[in-house]
């Protein structure tokens, strides 16, 4: 039999290259191998709706989570354009498509998430892009460079990023959203309404309470065409209606699902089977801080669970006990958001400090009036670490919306 791996870690991203890291910090010796789709190492998914579309000039490497050296350094293998196709647990074996079988004593899951796909007429032209890769952030920026034009299908996180970088380049944009407002999941009235204002300001163009049922074009994407009958010229159109969880492996294996997705794990991110974890978008987590089952698909949570997992693995056992954080940077704006989104949409919010400025903070109650979930918004990124931590604090402690001041958010007067 093949020598066993002591810790295997399934999908090439950033939990991966985190847990990787936290195991090594407690165990020196133990044989870590990380399996990888791509034949990229791990690397950090926000620049691709930021930096490397509006920068000027950026290296394909820069959002690389380590540097080279990292890996050999710390004895971690990188096995990079290689896809599982199969896990037995039974066997503590995971099948790759080439048809390698590697045996483990303790697995990591962290196979991340793939972009939902439009299937319209026309979806099969050229300059009609999706971004979950480099590989497609570097693609769409070339198309911005080369377009006039521009159609975003969906108003959420990425869309509202990738946009502000068309709209800094000079492009016209047209974004198209089914909801109201953008970053519908959990945006209330009022912040919609304040990104709404922002973006037209800029030169956006919305079309809400509509969706894309069809492209045309002669090879490439010349319009989107909408089923309230629009017609959107366009040089490139770019798609973000959600996520697909990568899940297939464990379920195929027979490990038990999340209600809503997800591959269920507990507060330690182990899933039903003792050896086997499960971080980052995938994991369907028992959420301690906040007292839900829920996964979350962002930047952070991926690499706190993979931090948290590294460890829990290599005998470090605590719970994960994170309050959810999620942050993303638009024209001259920034914004971070503290807790449950499960609490978005509300009408009644609390808004401390100066929302025409974009300078503010939103409170966002639950029914009983505790505050769940914050949204701070800024011109100055620097400004938001400590307010994250004040709304961190507020959230654990269950204040209430009402006793809320700007000072106890940490909002200074201008």
């Amino acid at each position: 039999m093949p020598e066993s791996i002591k810790y295997l870690l399934v999908g090439g991203g950033l939990a991966a290259v985190w847990a990787a890291q936290n195991i090594r910090e407690r165990d020196k010796e133990g044989r870590i191998v990380i399996v990888g789709e791509e034949n990229r190492p791990p690397y950090d998914k926000p620049p691709l709706s930021k930096n490397y579309i509006s920068a000027d000039e950026i290296a394909e490497d820069d959002a690389y989570s380590k540097f080279d050296n990292f890996y050999p350094d710390n004895h971690i293998e990188l096995m990079l354009g290689s896809k599982a196709t199969k896990l037995d647990p039974a066997a503590h074996t995971v099948t790759l498509e080439n048809g390698g079988v590697l045996h483990y004593e303790k697995l990591l899951l962290c196979t991340g998430s793939d972009p939902k796909q439009l299937d319209v007429d026309g979806s099969e032209l050229r300059n009609i892009f999706y971004l979950r890769k480099l590989d497609e952030s570097l693609a769409i920026r070339e198309a911005i460079r080369h377009s006039e034009r521009a159609a975003f299908v969906g108003a959420g996180y990425l869309n509202m990023e990738v946009g502000a970088g068309a709209l800094q380049h000079g492009l016209a944009v047209t974004f198209i959203e089914p909801s109201d407002r953008p970053w519908s999941r959990f945006a209330s009235p009022t912040l919609g309404q304040f990104m709404t204002k922002t973006y037209q300001k800029a030169g956006a163009r919305f079309l809400f309470g509509d969706s894309v049922n069809g492209f045309t074009g002669g090879g490439s994407v010349a319009a989107a065409t909408t089923k309230n009958g629009e017609q959107v010229e366009c040089d490139m159109a770019v798609i973000a209606i959600g996520a697909t969880l990568n899940t297939e492996l464990a379920r195929d294996a027979g490990l038990a699902m999340g209600d809503r997705g997800g591959v269920l794990v507990n507060e330690y991110l182990q899933t039903s089977d003792p050896d086997i974890y499960a971080a980052g978008d995938i994991a369907c987590f028992k959420d301690i801080a906040l007292g839900r089952q829920w996964h979350a698909e962002h930047h952070l949570n991926a690499k706190w669970q993979g931090r948290a997992v590294g460890a829990i693995m290599a005998g470090d056992r605590k719970p994960y006990g994170q309050i959810p954080y999620f942050f993303s940077d638009f024209l001259d704006l920034h914004m971070v958001q503290r807790g449950d989104p499960s609490v978005g949409g509300r009408p009644d919010t609390t808004i401390l400090g100066d929302l025409d400025g974009g300078e503010f903070v939103e409170l966002y109650p639950n029914d009983s009036g505790i505050l769940r979930m914050g949204v701070a918004i800024s011109h100055e990124e620097s400004k938001l670490d400590p307010i994250s931590d004040k709304l961190e604090e507020l959230i654990r402690a269950k204040a209430r919306v009402a006793d809320v001041s700007a000072e106890s958010v940490g909002l200074t007067a201008a």
